[in-house]
């Protein structure tokens, strides 16, 4: 088989091209026209060169190969024309067939390869029989595989035999502690029972222990304080004897902490009863007030005009008047005036 898109194609023996009129052999003047399958007829572009005994020879171009079949025409004028079918091998070399393997339909025979190498990069689906030796990975085994089932290290035995273990001289002497007191190796998969000291580094979980309802939602920061809000405190939770002492004092509640908005509606009024108000206050100044100044007048010489008198009492101006004196020798009515 001729090699196919071969670099440097070989020639090509056509055949010779007889003259009709007197049958000699031509050596000149021959054109040989190329077929590839598939495409139309044209003049050949490679060499075309003569044997000594006049059979025309044709070298084709790299391209002119690069087809599964093609025919070469050798012709001249007046000459009976020569011509050959050329069927390429899947190989561009010369001398070797390229087979694909794909194009082969029910093989009869079995090919030996022996003294060819398979790729190692080549996967086989499957193998039915007796296989020699595997190097590499298998997928998967579906049959029975009797080598070296039937022997141990090269020895025959029956069954799968134990093999042979010795232990460390007194291993099953040792006396191994209940309680380990530390351990600074890897991570520990589980842990049965209490551990008595500190436990350094993340514990993935806890079994067994029962938290208080809602014990998640406290937010427990790293210094162990609550950061989560506390929406209510049952009744008699809190108590004297639960608070100890100190644990409540001006440098522990932070200015404005107890404000108005903080405070019931009633607690003012319940912190006021008892205690005297501002208005309370304020009659009391007005009747001190009055009293000095009625005082002051009482002390004054009787007169027998008008007399009016005045007195500031705690920035609050009273003025009194008095009538004059009448015939048995007393005061008139007395008029206390806020000025």
């Amino acid at each position: 088989m001729y090699p196919r898109n071969a670099a440097s194609p070989e020639p090509i023996a056509i055949g010779p091209v007889v003259q009709i009129s007197d049958g000699a052999v031509q050596t000149a003047g021959v054109t040989v026209r190329i077929k590839p399958v598939g495409v139309s007829e044209a003049d050949g572009g490679g060499t075309t060169a003569y044997s000594t005994d006049g059979v025309v020879l044709y070298t084709p171009t790299q391209a002119e190969t690069n087809y599964t079949s093609f025919v070469l025409i050798a012709k001249k004028t007046g000459c009976i024309p020569a011509s050959v079918t050329v069927v390429t091998t899947a190989s561009a070399t010369a001398g070797y067939a390229g087979v694909d393997w794909g194009k082969i339909t029910s093989a009869t025979s079995t090919v030996n390869l022996s003294g060819t190498t398979i790729s190692t990069s080549q996967a086989v689906a499957s193998v039915s029989g007796a296989v020699g030796s595997v190097t590499g990975a298998v997928g998967s085994v579906t049959a029975r595989v009797t080598a070296n089932t039937d022997q141990w290290g090269g020895v025959a035995v029956t069954g799968m035999p134990m093999p042979t273990y010795t232990q460390p001289t007194g291993f099953l002497a040792a006396t191994f502690p209940a309680t380990v007191s530390s351990y600074a190796g890897g991570a520990v998969a589980s842990v049965t029972g209490n551990v008595g000291g500190n436990v350094v580094g993340s514990v993935g979980s806890i079994s067994g222990v029962t938290f208080p309802t809602h014990f998640d939602n406290l937010d427990i920061a790293a210094n162990g304080h609550v950061t989560a809000t506390v929406d209510a405190i049952n009744n008699n939770v809190i108590t004297a004897s639960s608070i100890q002492a100190n644990a409540i004092t001006s440098a522990k509640i932070a200015t404005d902490a107890i404000g108005a908005a903080q405070l019931a509606a009633d607690a003012v009024t319940e912190i006021q009863a008892g205690l005297a108000t501002a208005a309370n206050l304020l009659i009391a100044n007005d009747r001190i007030a009055y009293a000095l100044t009625a005082l002051v007048g009482a002390c004054s010489d009787a007169q027998t005009a008008a007399e009016t008198y005045t007195l500031s009492i705690n920035g609050n101006t009273f003025t009194v008047d008095y009538a004059g004196l009448d015939a048995s020798g007393s005061r008139g009515t007395t008029t206390l005036t806020k000025v």
